[in-house]
């Protein structure tokens, strides 16, 4: 076991006893991981997308490029982003011309968001590039750890779904 995995160990152990930790590693908190995973992963994105798509973005047209037509609630669980952030997101999308969004026929309350031919032609040259930044993040992992990370990040949001309001149903 790692020095860094005992001292998380042992910080449970001593919550679990009920005491209070003296020590607290930052090393061994997945908030501050997570987050510092997210500066390395802009920072390589803005590498590889300069002046162009951001991440969230690139989610959005992804989901429409792979399954079509979405309604927004659909749309935006299926690109694991919040409300607000959605709705900016496809804002800045509609924007730039990439989606177009109009009233759902079967249900006026609903809007249906589709790709726009510039959408679909910034969605081929991106994927390209996205997976580039995937293979950079990754950089040094073999592939049992690649997937065992990915497996471990999406049993976390999974668990975690309903925080942010994705459907299940969908």
């Amino acid at each position: 076991m790692s020095e860094q995995a005992a001292k998380c160990e042992a910080v449970m152990a001593s919550r679990a006893a009920g005491t209070q930790a003296v020590e607290l590693e930052l090393s061994a908190m997945i908030g501050h991981l997570l987050r510092a995973c997210q500066q390395l992963h802009v920072a390589i994105w803005s590498e590889a997308f300069p002046a162009g798509l951001t991440s969230p973005q690139f989610a959005v047209v992804h989901a429409l490029a792979v399954e079509g037509e979405l309604n927004q609630t659909t749309l935006r669980s299926r690109a694991r982003l919040d409300r607000s952030t959605a709705a900016d997101v496809i804002r800045r999308l509609a924007a730039r011309r990439l989606i177009s969004h109009v009233k759902d026929p079967s249900d006026a309350r609903r809007r249906l968001v589709r790709l726009t031919n510039a959408g679909r032609a910034v969605h081929a040259e991106a994927v390209e590039r996205a997976l580039q930044v995937n293979e950079t993040m990754l950089d040094g992992l073999d592939d049992a750890r690649r997937t065992q990370l990915i497996s471990l990040l999406n049993a976390l949001l999974d668990n975690h779904r309903g925080l942010l309001g994705y459907r299940n149903d969908d």
